[in-house]
């Protein structure tokens, strides 16, 4: 435990003040594991909608840390909801090729990384020269990598996610190795060699970093998320606002944000905008749809099948070619979203 608590001090110190490495530098690290690689690669197949909803619930929580919120708004390409859409499709084309391409110099793997490592760098920079201090950061990269692997690490009986201690270990080396390849040291990387280790570091930022924003977010956090699920309704109805940050803040283990009656019995009374007694009975019927299907629905091979294949079709087809609702509103070139070449 005494290197956690270490590791939880050097993200709240040099890491904050540490940019990612250069993306020059990116190669394939030493120790990567090729057949642990793909083995997390067909685990995420077996479980992709759980695990796609489950970096959507990390992407709504990471927004409430400032630093990484600072950045998005600087960069206002998430600001408006056509560039929210755009911005968080495209995010969804990039980790869909990461979970089923092959990793190797000149693959639609390797260019989607380099995008991605570039798109950092660049920001990274122009936040810099204009507000001193305001960088990305080795521990805000950290925090994006619980984002997409935290939930799925310390949450998988509430996301319906179905698999074993191997798949586990598994999917942190996944982790590990493109977290290495995004531009994270190996000193602050969340997934380690050792499972224990890394369950253990993604425990403490959970509860030592995202828990706390989420408690407390700022009106700037509200608005940008808004904004988000705004855009993003335009490929997915069924987003709703409330809902999603009622049931983010319920996974993350916020006080005062459980759903189930067990779980609301004599709990911490909060305040906020999205409160269990402030939820419409429309939220509070999306909140209840999602606990049913994540904790009972997904535990059933054929509805694991049948939401697998209908994410499947969405990305195909409600993104790169036919996204009606998105071309209604924002127009067929805003609409259309593909990856860069």
């Amino acid at each position: 435990m005494k290197a956690d608590k270490n590791y939880l001090t050097n993200l709240a110190g040099e890491a904050r003040s540490l940019p990612v490495e250069d993306a020059s530098k990116m190669a394939i690290p030493k120790w990567y594991d090729e057949a642990k690689f793909k083995r997390a690669q067909e685990f995420y197949k077996r479980n992709a909608f759980a695990i796609t909803l489950a970096a959507f619930y990390g992407l709504i929580a990471v927004m409430a840390v400032p630093s990484v919120l600072n950045v998005l708004m600087f960069t206002k390409k998430s600001s408006t909801p056509v560039t929210a859409y755009r911005r968080y499709l495209l995010t969804i084309l990039h980790f869909t090729i990461w979970y089923r391409d092959e990793l190797a110099p000149g693959t639609r793997f390797w260019r989607s990384l380099m995008y991605t490592r570039k798109a950092h760098d660049s920001a990274s920079k122009r936040a810099s020269a204009a507000t001193e201090g305001m960088i990305i950061s080795q521990r805000d990269m950290v925090l994006v990598q619980f984002s997409f692997a935290g939930f799925v690490v310390l949450k998988p009986e509430m996301l319906g996610i179905q698999g074993s201690d191997r798949d586990m270990d598994d999917f942190i080396h996944f982790w590990r190795v493109v977290g290495f390849m995004l531009g994270i040291r190996d000193e602050y990387n969340l997934c380690t060699a050792n499972s224990a280790t890394s369950k253990s570091r993604i425990q403490l930022v959970q509860d030592q970093m995202m828990r706390p924003a989420l408690i407390s977010p700022s009106d700037d956090y509200y608005r940008m998320t808004k904004v988000m699920l705004d855009g993003m309704w335009y490929y997915n109805v069924t987003l709703d606002y409330e809902a999603l940050l009622f049931f983010t803040s319920r996974l993350t283990g916020v006080a005062g944000y459980g759903f189930l009656e067990h779980e609301r019995k004599n709990q911490l009374k909060v305040t906020g905008p999205v409160t269990y007694e402030k939820l419409s009975w429309y939220s509070r019927f999306i909140v209840g749809r999602l606990v049913q299907l994540h904790e009972e629905g997904l535990k059933s091979a054929l509805v694991r099948w049948l939401v697998n294949l209908q994410l499947q079709f969405s990305v195909l087809v409600g993104i790169c070619y036919l996204p009606l609702l998105a071309a209604i509103k924002f127009g067929w070139k805003n609409a259309v979203v593909k990856m860069p070449k």
